[in-house]
């Protein structure tokens, strides 16, 4: 079975998770709710960004290089990131278990002049337990779990074609009134390859997270960027 038919199976699968978690923890809403929902803008926008967010949700970005070094063509990359909590009473673990798979659409050039083409890229997928310690009550909140990068590109050009498989961390802190602060650290290691060709990798992902409200569902955040270092 191929790397790609695999990660589409357990895509499947995981994508079963956020209607059963919505019909058994979320109630449908009075009118008195309702009508107080503006002032929960706040919370809102922090549930959206924060990676440890027991909130269901489907992130799609779309980055657009118009220049690249080496070559004439202008690449272009869409990534969809699906957020799949499991509760407890749906969950293997005794505590709130965090399911993100990623996928990507490429468009990688030829060459040196305008050629692209586009293919799909490799696909990623963290699983992270938020621990229990130290407490809500602190105000944040840590989780941790394996990292997994699937070879399921289906060109050469638009993946990396190894098997990796590493540690990830999460960290978020809600302590200061209207700010929201954390990051997540990945680090994928390859271990199997596609080809004899294919060189080690061995990389670490720090994405980094900052917001602040400002007025109902205003709010300004750092970019969604994920800053690589050390490839090898």
């Amino acid at each position: 079975m191929s790397a790609l038919t695999i990660a589409l199976v357990a895509a499947s699968l995981l994508c079963r998770a956020p209607a059963a978690f919505a019909q058994a923890e979320a109630p449908a809403p009075s009118a008195e709710k309702l009508a107080s929902a503006t002032p929960g803008a706040a919370k809102l926008a922090q549930e959206f960004n924060d990676p440890l967010t027991a909130l269901p949700q489907l992130f799609v970005q779309d980055a657009y290089t118009p220049a690249n070094y080496g070559t004439h063509a202008q690449t272009n990359q869409v990534i969809a990131r699906l957020i799949v909590p499991r509760i407890p009473r749906y969950s293997l673990l005794p505590f709130v278990q965090l399911i993100r798979p990623n996928f990507s659409v490429v468009t990688v050039p030829e060459g040196k002049g305008r050629a692209t083409r586009t293919e799909f890229g490799d696909m990623g997928l963290f699983d992270l337990a938020v621990i229990p310690w130290p407490g809500e009550g602190s105000g944040l909140l840590m989780g941790v779990g394996p990292v997994f990068v699937f070879p399921t590109a289906t060109d050469k050009s638009a993946g990396q074609g190894a098997w990796q498989v590493g540690p990830a961390l999460g960290a978020i802190y809600k302590g200061i009134p209207g700010v929201l602060l954390g990051g997540l650290l990945q680090n994928p290691i390859s271990f199997a390859y596609t080809s004899s060709d294919r060189r080690p990798l061995s990389t670490l992902l720090v994405q980094p997270i900052l917001l602040k409200h400002l007025w109902r569902g205003l709010y300004v955040k750092s970019a969604d960027a994920t800053w690589t270092i050390g490839e090898r």
